[in-house]
């Protein structure tokens, strides 16, 4: 029984551990997007304006 639960316990800090690392890499693209976008925006906003 107590291997068991060793083993039960490394596997779900493992998957943990991978959960954590792969919100970190979509918040990391989520962000780089948003970036993307306000550049764009503000690119936007620039030629809208003083483009004529």
């Amino acid at each position: 029984m107590d291997d068991e639960e060793k083993i039960a316990r490394g596997v779900a800090q493992g998957i943990a551990r991978h959960e954590a690392a792969r919100a970190k890499v979509e918040t990391r693209q989520f962000l780089g997007c948003l970036l993307i976008f306000a550049i764009f925006g503000v690119g936007f906003i620039l030629l809208v304006t003083y483009g004529s």
